[in-house]
């Protein structure tokens, strides 16, 4: 068996091709038993990445035809879950994903500085551990959203919402913290205001051209579903770029796209057709690849050497983004359970947390334990919101419409 399985091995890291037949493949069987179970299929993913990719039986190997597809994933990802968002909803709610994005970003990153401090962490590790900690992955929450059927609950323009609030409070204190840890512990404040100010011209950029470009230029691709399709491809391009310009993931940018090709711009039916070809690409091709892809990361190497570190974190994370999305929700006045599902929702960091990670690792702010430590956590907080929330909402039958 043991036999097999490395020659299995070594044909999937010759032929890219057999590579992504053998992760697809996974996928869809995962997926299957995921349904027949009544789980989320990306608690699939993410458990299929850790056994079969390189933590251990090493038959999906990471590669760069996989790199790529999975960064094409994530845009898919959140293009697909601005196009079922409405922005009159995200306007509607836009005082509760304010208070739940600014609470659900400084507590928890409050809780992790703390916990660190404890184990006599440095100032700047402490710093960005905390930072990474404090994140919340918008296209881990649109997927969890959208395989538990949460996307027309007024919860969903909430937790996307407050998911963009903290990304760019995550963004301003990632820029401090590479001040002080590149400049001897100085903040270079213009460069601070500058990066500021590109975003806040982005979000205007992106809202005027949505407002106001979208509508005229787009029923001109509203004959033939073909160009419409194109057309929505091409702006949610766009965006990606204004925002990697502005400082920020371009995933917030395919966003802000997505949100715009509504019925306001194209025909209903047209709508449908373009919502049915992104769902299938997204969710039963790219999406996928990008799930598995986080699990290639992960080491159990840290349970021997940094035990208690990891495990303690790991509940701060926990705990701190729970108890911060949690206020935040409380003070905007909503409900218990509404609360609760919000805090679940916002507990997966994924992609966002690695890139801080690897960055922070490269201008030498942590080591590679840390590190380590950071990739684990973004692994078990990105797989706990899909089996928490099913959990919590079979439990208290609760209707979140609106």
């Amino acid at each position: 068996m043991d036999d097999f399985i490395h020659i299995l091995n070594q044909m999937t890291h010759d032929d890219p091709t057999l590579n992504l037949l053998m992760l697809m493949v996974i996928v869809w069987t995962t997926g299957v038993i995921c349904r027949k179970i009544h789980q989320p299929p990306v608690l699939g993913e993410l458990t299929a990445g850790i056994i079969f990719g390189p933590a251990f039986l090493g038959l999906i190997a990471p590669n760069e035809m996989l790199s790529v597809l999975s960064e094409l994933g994530v845009f898919f990802l959140m293009f697909y879950a601005g196009l079922e968002t409405n922005p009159l909803d995200l306007k509607r709610f836009r005082f509760h994903s304010t208070c739940v994005g600014i609470a659900g970003f400084l507590i928890p990153f409050a809780v992790a500085y703390l916990t660190c401090q404890l184990f006599a962490l440095s100032s700047i590790e402490s710093l960005f551990i905390s930072l990474g900690l404090s994140i919340t992955a918008i296209a881990v929450s649109a997927r969890i959203l959208h395989d538990l059927e949460l996307t027309e609950h007024h919860v969903t323009p909430v937790i996307i919402g407050a998911s963009i609030v903290d990304d760019v409070l995550a963004l301003s204190f990632f820029t401090a913290i590479i001040d002080l840890g590149t400049n001897q512990g100085h903040i270079n404040w213009l460069h601070f205001g500058l990066t500021m100010g590109k975003v806040i011209l982005f979000f205007m950029l992106a809202i005027g051209i949505g407002i106001w470009l979208y509508p005229k230029i787009g029923r001109h691709f509203s004959s033939r579903s073909s160009k419409g399709f194109t057309f929505a491809l091409v702006m949610a391009l766009m965006f990606g770029m204004l925002a990697e310009i502005a400082g920020l993931h371009l995933i917030i940018g395919a966003y802000m796209a997505g949100l715009f090709v509504r019925e306001g711009v194209v025909s209903q039916e047209l709508l449908t057709k373009i919502s049915d070809r992104f769902v299938s690409i997204t969710y039963g091709f790219l999406g996928p690849i990008f799930f598995v892809s986080l699990s290639f990361h992960v080491t159990f190497s840290i349970f021997k050497t940094h035990l208690l570190l990891t495990l303690v974190l790991l509940l701060a994370a926990i705990f701190g983004k729970m108890l911060g999305a949690g206020c935040g929700s409380f003070l905007c006045g909503m409900n218990r359970k509404e609360a609760t599902v919000i805090g679940l929702a916002m507990n997966g960091r994924g992609a966002v947390e690695l890139i801080v990670a690897s960055i922070g690792l490269q201008l030498g702010l942590i080591n590679d334990e840390i590190f380590s430590i950071l990739v684990l956590i973004a692994f078990v907080t990105t797989s706990l919101p899909p089996l928490s929330m099913k959990l919590y909402l079979d439990k208290i039958n609760y209707d979140f419409k609106t």
